[in-house]
């Protein structure tokens, strides 16, 4: 009976290392775009080692104050989905009342 409960317990170990090992590695970006600041800019961080701050040129924003279309940060959305990224957050939106800077966020990941 030991061996039976032994064979058994060895075989789930088994199992979920195999399991944990299988699980798919990602890197993970986040783009903010911060559009009532002085300048309209697209934020992208990349697993926490890549930062890039890219400001939005007034023709991006197709004549609107302060960068109210989203075009800007959907067309690097785009881009980045072109490159291998998928979306897997939405956008999100946040405003810091002591900074009064909007942001918008969307979250991707790529496949390792």
């Amino acid at each position: 009976m030991k061996l039976k409960s032994l064979a058994f317990s060895a075989a789930i170990f088994v199992a979920s290392t195999g399991f944990i090992k299988a699980q798919d590695k990602y890197d993970i970006a986040v783009l903010s775009y911060q559009y009532d600041t002085p300048k309209s800019h697209i934020v992208s961080s990349i697993n926490g080692d890549k930062f890039e701050s890219v400001d939005v040129e007034k023709e991006e924003l197709q004549g609107k104050v302060w960068g109210i279309s989203m075009n800007p940060i959907i067309k690097r959305v785009n881009k980045m989905q072109n490159e291998g990224w998928e979306v897997v957050g939405g956008l999100e939106y946040s405003y810091n009342v002591s900074t009064g800077v909007t942001q918008m966020y969307y979250n991707l990941r790529k496949k390792r």
